[in-house]
């Protein structure tokens, strides 16, 4: 099975905040991009804050993993929509399901319940491959890794095994990232392995074997939390995470991806995908842009100074989406992940569908308009912005989607505009319309 990966893929990642509100997301985007990131969590709490966030980090080259903040024994839970709904937007669907189940702030009751955790996954993990998604399975002990395993195994889920993917949470403590092979520990405890400890970066190794074991390969691991938090001086044998330390382990952390090295000297595995630090911004005192306790620039700049790279390995599976990235002539589209060029040096997109930026309806008219969208080769955007690099576009919705006074500044653009008047009703009439005619016109 071929995992998507965005073609400038380098494996660095970020935890975005929990707030995805717009506002936000044109604040720290950008951040992203000065990482260099191409992998991005995204703490979604509903259909609108996914794709708000899931757009916006895709159209500059960066890899969105879904992850719905729920807890596990909620009455109404279906991650497949979410699959159906990334699919719907040409976007792969990295889809985790439900977190840290031994944690019992992730139940409703306060109680873990290892069986029903195991079943639960099990069944929405079958329902997110059905709607053509990659299932992530998040658990913190090896226990519960194999009783998932054991269970797919005895419903011959081989749909499911082959395209899951793990999600660890490697957190360093206030350990080196070398820990515990590091010199100190090492004189303290000679011998000792990272199954000795569990507050180490390299924690997540210890997972392999287990899929090795019961399944007879090691699934991708995207790490959905991980580093280092800030403050933490939990052995006393070694220095607190204070703003030099933050900054030095992960610079190391990402270096590991640009040399294909651990921190102990050992080859980085292949089935490891990404790093993605808890957490970029909020009001928690761990934040790397925190309201509380400050901004960690000495980190940003640390991570900034990596030298760009790019890990060896193809992307598979991504389609055009977005305007921005189908902005590349017809003969050559681009992929969705492709990181845009600045905007003024962007050939002309042929026809573009754009959509309001306001109320849920905008992404059931795009769910409707995807298969006319991919009959004809047609590219959509949500920024009027994008919409002036356009020859032709054909607006979705009324004045109070795309205003009258945009839609008369692309006019004397030069660009030929329609629209479509309507409720959805009205829209799949059109819709049906032109496939009945098969006329994109």
């Amino acid at each position: 099975m071929n995992f998507p990966r965005s073609p400038g893929d380098n494996g660095i990642g970020m935890h975005l905040g929990l707030d995805l509100s717009a506002s936000m997301l044109d604040r720290y985007v950008p951040v992203l991009e000065q990482l260099h990131a191409s992998w991005c969590l995204i703490p979604h709490r509903s259909q609108d804050d996914l794709g708000r966030a899931a757009y916006a980090v895709a159209t500059r080259g960066i890899m969105p993993i879904a992850r719905w903040l729920c807890t596990i024994d909620e009455n109404v839970i279906d991650f497949a929509r979410y699959a159906a709904f990334l699919r719907a937007m040409n976007l792969p669907a990295y889809i985790q399901i439900f977190n840290e189940p031994s944690n019992p702030q992730e139940w409703r009751d306060g109680v873990p319940k290892p069986r029903a955790f195991t079943a639960r996954w099990c069944e929405h993990a079958a329902r997110v491959v059905a709607a053509d998604g990659f299932p992530g399975l998040q658990v913190l002990h090896v226990q519960e890794l194999e009783a998932v395993l054991h269970e797919l195994k005895l419903l011959n889920a081989a749909g499911v095994i082959e395209r899951m993917w793990f999600c660890p949470h490697p957190y360093g403590g206030n350990h080196p990232p070398a820990y515990p092979y590091d010199e100190l520990n090492q004189r303290d405890h000679p011998g000792a392995t990272l199954n000795d400890d569990p507050d180490t970066i390299l924690q997540f190794l210890e997972f392999a074997p287990v899929f090795e074991r019961e399944i007879g390969f090691v699934p991708p691991f995207l790490a959905g939390e991980a580093g280092w938090q800030y403050g933490d001086a939990s052995d006393p044998r070694y220095p607190g995470i204070d703003d030099d330390h933050h900054a030095e382990y992960h610079a190391a952390l990402f270096d590991m991806l640009r040399t294909n090295k651990l921190a102990n000297g050992a080859p980085l595995p292949d089935f490891c995908y990404c790093f993605c630090p808890w957490i970029l911004y909020g009001p928690e005192a761990d934040a790397w842009f925190s309201t509380t306790t400050g901004i960690r620039q000495k980190t940003i700049d640390a991570v900034k100074a990596i030298p760009p790279f790019t890990r060896d390995r193809p992307a598979a599976g991504i389609e055009q989406a977005t305007a921005t990235a189908a902005a590349a002539p017809a003969a050559a589209p681009r992929s969705p992940l492709t990181p845009p060029p600045d905007v003024p040096r962007l050939p002309p997109v042929r026809h573009l569908l754009l959509f309001g930026t306001t109320g849920r309806e905008k992404w059931h008219r795009l769910v409707l308009a995807r298969n006319y969208a991919r009959r004809f080769n047609i590219a959509f955007a949500f920024s009027v912005q994008d919409a002036f690099h356009a020859r032709r576009v054909t607006i979705i919705g009324d004045a109070s989607q795309v205003s009258l006074e945009d839609e008369a500044k692309l006019k004397d653009a030069g660009v030929r505009v329609e629209r479509w008047l309507g409720d959805l009703n009205a829209l799949e009439i059109i819709l049906n319309d032109r496939f009945t005619r098969n006329s994109e016109f």
